[in-house]
């Protein structure tokens, strides 16, 4: 375990596995390491925002990590990729209008039906991997594989809030307008970042973002009527 110094005032522990990042995510939830004031959690990382005392804050932090490794580091759990938490995991079922620009091309690339391509999206659970690239935008794991695809070669410029798509190994949706090289399968009105919230002096992440790593996520097809 080695705890980098990234930037001015943080601390980044990278290449966690499965089984050693979700223990360390589940002691987080109760507490975090002295002279740290937040975290910020990565694919296979989780990177710490220290105050100023960095040499306390990274031994406090390096010590804090300690007790949480050997606990993801047991055989039986490292062959175990199933989420470890300190509370239960919170669902979310998203409605989807399955309309999107390239699900006819995504069928296609697939050697499937549209039908078909609706139904592999919106079969599985998902789990929120991390959040990134956007306020509140959701790396899902759990793409069915014959859904894996490279993303576009040429980005779009605009993607609207609430889009619904895949891309490489993950389905995701996006929170805010913004460009994106991801495939779209539909839109849901399901809001994902609350731009009030977090204008606020003090804001809450619980109450500017819907989904947070570990949450599951379902979609459920809305029929148009």
């Amino acid at each position: 375990m080695e705890l980098k110094p990234y930037g001015d005032r943080g601390l980044l522990l990278a290449d966690l596995s499965d089984a050693e990042r979700s223990a360390l995510l589940a002691k987080l939830e109760s507490a975090l390491p002295a002279g740290c004031e937040e975290y910020v959690v990565g694919y296979e990382s989780v990177l710490f925002i220290c105050s100023d005392a960095m040499p306390i804050a990274s031994l406090d932090a390096r010590n804090f990590c300690s007790d949480a490794m050997p606990i993801a580091s047991k055989p039986s759990l490292c062959s175990d990729v199933m989420p470890i938490t300190s509370k239960p995991t919170r669902s979310h079922t998203v409605e989807v209008i399955y309309n999107g620009a390239d699900l006819e091309s995504v069928a296609k690339a697939c050697s499937l039906t549209v039908e078909q391509v609706i139904e592999l999206h919106s079969a599985p659970i998902y789990t929120v991997r991390m959040l990134g690239f956007s306020p509140g935008f959701p790396y899902l794991e759990g793409l069915d594989p014959r859904l894996h695809l490279e993303r576009l070669a040429s980005p779009r410029n605009q993607i609207e809030p609430g889009a619904v798509a895949i891309g490489g190994s993950h389905a995701g949706i996006y929170s805010v307008a913004s460009p994106g090289g991801w495939h779209l399968l539909g839109h849901t009105d399901f809001t994902l970042f609350d731009l009030t919230a977090a204008r606020q002096s003090s804001p809450n992440p619980k109450e500017v973002f819907a989904l947070s790593p570990g949450d599951q996520v379902r979609f459920q097809p809305k029929e148009v009527r």
